[in-house]
């Protein structure tokens, strides 16, 4: 090894080192403010950002490969501990002697931590999160200046933009979003981590595999399964996608199907994981957070449609793999570890998800049941590989510590890479607020509709699926809120289910083209071609798309109105109307469908899910009519002939 590469590498494994100490400490706190609450609300804010902005810069140093890169970075690592610093040691004087105006250095102080979060953001996401905070800076300075109604405002100096973007008014940066990521989001960053690196992945896929691997299309059930299950926790489409899916992909293709729909079954069911309770990606506590409804409402609206949602998605892989002939592997779920084994190793992780699950529905504030979550994976981690070890006890100690240490790296990692993303979304967000453009939006909205809920719900789609565009789930969601969910809710609807509408379109913006990052990444690790990938994508993931509607229409899906036999009845006939929209689409059933009877399913599944009674009954009489033919036309078909 060369003096260089030897001192790259010295120099990568003291970074690296660097970063495990500061994501303990960042840890560490954060779980000590919850149980103790030591600081006030605006220093744990800057000891949040300014413990983010230097865990970014550190790994960040250690990646570069040039010195002028690694120079940059360093020299943004220590802008960063300064700033924040200077937030934490002035606190006092900031909330009280410059509340209404700051000093100079505030100003100059201010700006450096906005620079820090934009440069921060971009390392880690690209350039479209900084792009947003950027463009809500230059609103705010420059709206004075520009010519329509809906755009012009009166313009924001110097000192008043960077009060409402950072100090002394901790807005923006340091805003309320900020506060909800470092109470809530990081500590549920930590417990995804320990989830993982304890065997989160390894007990998942075990588990689906027991459940649907003998099944038709078994594999892809499973990839359906598990990233439903692993994205209802990441806060990532991408990252749920890039875990699962380097296992689930090759899988899927080695079985039979296909590099596109192998992908865009990965893609779709990772993307469903952001609407899945009890978590929901994280964005169950940001609604909570910017709608001030309760947890309990929030994760009871969301259960049915994602419970609509991923039986469309695997009764679309059955159809799919009924039409490619691909048979059932009847190996599949005797090539893992058989259940008690899975439940001896990893049922620990069953009980710790249990104690977060209760904790949460019994109104336990989400920061102390995810804190109470983390240290039961700790504990029952520690017990458990000491009962399977008993006979090595220091060998088990040492390797549960090494899996608990890892854990809690990935999952503050995880969580510092989220804070720099609401960090930055809070610039654009106080921006439009203070400017009233949010406010005008809304109202061009309503113009437009011309008290049209139908055109109006159109309108908010696009626009969510334009906003959503490459954006993580919480960032996305943040911004449709802000900017659609409010004519939504002045036009009539509840507050629920104007801010779940928005969320659907803003999560599968992921899955829209051009951009569709999650299809995307799907590609890649399929090695499809990225725009098959997607349009297959958006054809198995069509419920994503018109799901919001339907509970708009029929809000007994949200289980907000109606008696219990009222949310039953409407729960049945969408199940009845999903299975015959998935016929349509794959031309599968019990039997091949050609295309009048397809054209057929299709017009009775709309009608099933429109309101009115009569157009429910009839849609489903012909739905059940035509399974009932294509039935008893499969009994009658040779045995090596029958497709599904």
């Amino acid at each position: 090894m060369t003096p260089k590469l030897l001192n790259d590498k010295r120099g990568y494994m003291n970074t690296a080192n660097l970063v495990l100490l500061l994501t303990l400490v960042m840890v560490a706190t954060h779980l000590l403010q919850v149980f103790n609450y030591y600081l006030p609300s605006g220093q744990f804010k800057a000891l949040h950002l300014g413990l983010a902005l230097l865990i970014i810069f550190t790994s960040a140093t250690g990646h570069a490969r040039h010195w002028l890169g690694r120079l940059t970075y360093a020299g943004c690592f220590i802008v960063a501990g300064i700033a924040a610093g200077y937030v934490f040691l002035e606190y006092d004087g900031l909330i009280t002697d410059r509340v209404f105006g700051p000093e100079p250095m505030d100003v100059v102080i201010g700006c450096l931590l906005i620079a820090v979060s934009l440069v921060a953001a971009w390392q880690q996401w690209g350039l479209t999160i900084p792009l947003i905070g950027v463009v809500g800076l230059l609103y705010g300075y420059f709206g004075n200046t520009l010519p329509t109604q809906l755009l012009y405002h009166a313009g924001m100096g110097l000192e008043r933009l960077v009060s409402y973007a950072s100090i002394p008014n901790f807005q923006g940066v340091l805003g309320s979003l900020t506060e909800l990521s470092a109470g809530t989001i990081f500590i549920f960053m930590v417990f995804a981590g320990l989830l993982k690196s304890t065997g989160g992945i390894d007990f998942i896929m075990g588990f689906a595999t027991k459940l649907a691997g003998n099944s038709r299309g078994g594999q892809a059930k499973i990839a359906v399964l598990a990233s439903a299950f692993m994205g209802m926790i990441s806060g990532s489409t991408v990252a749920n996608i890039a875990s699962t899916g380097t296992m689930t992909i090759p899988t899927m293709k080695r079985t039979g199907f296909k590099g596109p729909f192998a992908g865009a079954v990965e893609a779709v069911a990772s993307t469903g994981g952001q609407m899945t309770p009890p978590v929901m990606g994280l964005t169950a506590f940001l609604m909570v957070g910017v709608t001030g409804l309760a947890y309990d409402q929030v994760i009871l609206a969301a259960a049915l449609p994602a419970a609509l949602y991923y039986f469309y998605l695997i009764l679309a892989v059955h159809l799919q793999a009924a039409r490619e002939g691909i048979e059932p592997n009847q190996q599949a779920a005797t090539q893992t570890l058989p259940a008690r084994q899975l439940l001896a190793r990893y049922g620990h992780l069953l009980i710790a998800i249990g104690v977060l699950v209760y904790l949460l529905v019994s109104r336990m504030p989400p920061s102390y049941a995810a804190a109470y979550g983390c240290l039961a994976i700790i504990a029952l981690e520690l017990i458990s590989s000491m009962l399977r070890q008993h006979r090595q006890p220091l060998h088990a100690l040492t390797g549960a510590f090494t899996r608990l240490i890892d854990g809690l790296r990935e999952g503050g990692f995880s969580g510092a890479t989220i804070a720099v993303i609401v960090a930055v979304i809070g610039i654009f967000v106080e921006v439009l607020t203070a400017t009233g453009f949010a406010q005008k939006l809304s109202y061009l909205m309503l113009g437009i509709a011309d008290g049209s809920l139908g055109v109006l719900l159109m309108i908010a789609a696009v626009a969510c699926l334009i906003f959503g565009l490459g954006l993580p789930t919480s960032a996305a969601y943040i911004l449709v809120a802000l900017l659609t969910a409010p004519a939504l809710v002045d036009m009539g609807l509840s507050l629920m289910a104007a801010h779940m509408f928005v969320l659907y379109f803003a999560v599968f913006s992921a899955l829209t083209p051009p951009v569709a990052v999650a299809s995307l990444i799907a590609a890649r690790i399929a090695e499809a071609p990225y725009f098959t990938t997607a349009m297959q994508a958006v054809k198995i993931g069509l419920p994503g798309f018109f799901l919001p509607f339907l509970f708009v229409a029929r809000p007994e899906l949200l289980l907000m109105q109606g008696s219990l036999l009222d949310q039953l009845f409407v729960f049945v006939i969408s199940i009845i109307a999903l299975a015959a929209l998935n016929v349509a689409m794959v031309g599968q059933g019990f039997i091949r469908s050609a295309w009048p009877v397809r054209v057929v399913l299709l017009t009775a599944a709309t009608l099933t899910l429109v309101p009115g009674l009569l157009g429910t009954l009839l849609g489903c009489a012909v739905i059940l009519a035509i399974f009932g033919y294509q039935y008893a036309a499969k009994a009658k078909q040779p045995a090596v002939t029958r497709a599904a």
